[in-house]
C-alpha cells in the first residue's frame, strides 16, 4: 500500500472548523472514498484550529498557519516526518520555500508531487525559488500538460517528462429528471442556454451575449441564464440588455445561486456556455457535464482536454464571437439527447472522483517504481 499525505499549504484563516474547510474543498478530496487498498492517505489543513477528524475512515490533520511567502509550518513539517509517506502531493506552487524546507527533512525514498491549481508563474526571487524547488519535485500534475508549457518555457519546470495530467476535482452532481427540473424552473423549452461563473475580463461574457444578441434575431424563444457571485462587467452587461429588445427578453442575470441549486439548474438547460481565456481546470464545466449538460466553450487547453479535443461539447476561439455563433446555428443540426448521453458517460468514465483516483493511483506506482 501506498502512504500518500496530501499537503495543502493555503491558510483558511476565516476558518476555525474543520466541517467549514471540508465543506469548501469537498470537490477537490472526493477522490479519497476510492482506491483505500492501495492508497492510504492522509490530508493536512491549515486554519485557525488545529486537531484530527475522520471521515469515512480518512484522517485529516488540521495546523494552524499563515499565508507568507517566508513562514515555514515547522510543526506540520514534523508531523509529516514522524509519517514517513512514500508520496507527499502538495496543493499548488505557491509556497516553494516550504516545499523545499519540507523535502530536504525527508527520507529520499518520499516523492514530492505538486498538483497545479491555475497559478501563474512567480517573478524575481519568488521566481527563483520555485527554480530551486523544481529539484526537489519528482512530477507535476496538471489537468493539461498544455499548461505546463508556461512554467517550462521560464525554465521554472526543468523537464516535461515531469508533467502528467490529472484532473483537479470532480463533483458529487448527478444527471436527474431533466423535464421535472425544466418545469420547477420555469424553463421548459429546448433553447436553455446556462452561465455559470463571474462577470470579469478573463471570463469573457461580453462575447457570449454579443453572439447570442444575433442568435436571438432568428431564435428569439433561446434563453441565456447568468448565474455569476462577483459582476465587474455586470453594469456593462445591464446596458447591453437595455439597449436591446432582444437581449432583455432572453438573457436572464440571476445573480448569486446556491451551489447547492445548481445541480437542479445543469439538469434543467440544454447547454453550458463559457467564454474562459484560462482555467486552470474548469469546476463548472465538470459539474455541467456530470449532469449532461452540453458544453459550448473555449477552446483553451483544459476545456480541451475534459472534452476530448470537444468529441463532448463544441469549442470556440476565445473572444471571437462569430466563432461561437457558427456553433449556435450548427445547433439546430445535432442528436442533443444522444451527445447528452455520451457526455455523461464520459464523465463517469474519465472525469468522476473514482477516474481521478485510479490516474492519481497509477501515477503514484509509476514515480516509486522509477
Amino acid at each position: 500500500m501506498i502512504k500518500l499525505i496530501d499537503l495543502n499549504y493555503h491558510t483558511h484563516s476565516n476558518f476555525s472548523t474543520p466541517e467549514e474547510v471540508l465543506e469548501l474543498q469537498k470537490a477537490s478530496i472526493g477522490f479519497v472514498e476510492f482506491r483505500k487498498k492501495e492508497l492510504s492517505i492522509q490530508l493536512i489543513k491549515h486554519l485557525n484550529y488545529e486537531g484530527e477528524k475522520y471521515v469515512d475512515d480518512v484522517k485529516y490533520v488540521f495546523f494552524k498557519s499563515k499565508n507568507k511567502f517566508w513562514y515555514i509550518p515547522f510543526k506540520t513539517h514534523r508531523y509529516i516526518q514522524k509519517q514517513y509517506p512514500d508520496i507527499i502531493l502538495i496543493q499548488g506552487f505557491i509556497f516553494p520555500l516550504q516545499l523545499i524546507a519540507l523535502k530536504i527533512n525527508l527520507t529520499k525514498k518520499t516523492k514530492i508531487i505538486v498538483q497545479h491549481h491555475g497559478e501563474k508563474p512567480y517573478l524575481g526571487i519568488k521566481k527563483f525559488f520555485q527554480k530551486i524547488a523544481d529539484q526537489y519535485i519528482d512530477a507535476y500534475l496538471f489537468t493539461s500538460v498544455e499548461n505546463a508549457n508556461e512554467w517550462i518555457k521560464k525554465k521554472i519546470i526543468s523537464n516535461k517528462r515531469k508533467c502528467s495530467e490529472l484532473l483537479e476535482a470532480s463533483t458529487f452532481f448527478k444527471l436527474k429528471d431533466n423535464l421535472k427540473y425544466k418545469l420547477r424552473l420555469s424553463s421548459n423549452g429546448n433553447q436553455n442556454f446556462l452561465w455559470v461563473g463571474r462577470l470579469n475580463i478573463e471570463k469573457d461574457p461580453m462575447t457570449v451575449i454579443d453572439a447570442f444578441a444575433k442568435y436571438l434575431i432568428i431564435y428569439p424563444e433561446a434563453r441565456l441564464f447568468m448565474m455569476y457571485q462577483t459582476g465587474e462587467l455586470l453594469a456593462l452587461i445591464k446596458r447591453k440588455l437595455d439597449e436591446n429588445e432582444l437581449l432583455r427578453k432572453g438573457v436572464i442575470l440571476k445573480g448569486k445561486v446556491n451551489h447547492s441549486d445548481l445541480e437542479g439548474w445543469y439538469n434543467a438547460a440544454d447547454y453550458f456556455i463559457s467564454g474562459s481565456h484560462k482555467e486552470g481546470s474548469g469546476y463548472a464545466l465538470i459539474e455541467a457535464m456530470a449532469c449532461g449538460c452540453i458544453p459550448i466553450i473555449t477552446n483553451i487547453p483544459s476545456f480541451k482536454k475534459i472534452t476530448c479535443d470537444g468529441i463532448f461539447g463544441f469549442l470556440f476561439e476565445p473572444g471571437n464571437s462569430q466563432s461561437l455563433l457558427n456553433i449556435l446555428f450548427n445547433l439546430k443540426n445535432i442528436e442533443k439527447e444522444a451527445l447528452s448521453k455520451s457526455i455523461t458517460r464520459h464523465f463517469n468514465n474519465s472525469l468522476s472522483f473514482k477516474s481521478i483516483a485510479d490516474d492519481l493511483f497509477s501515477i503514484c506506482e509509476r514515480i516509486i517504481n522509477e
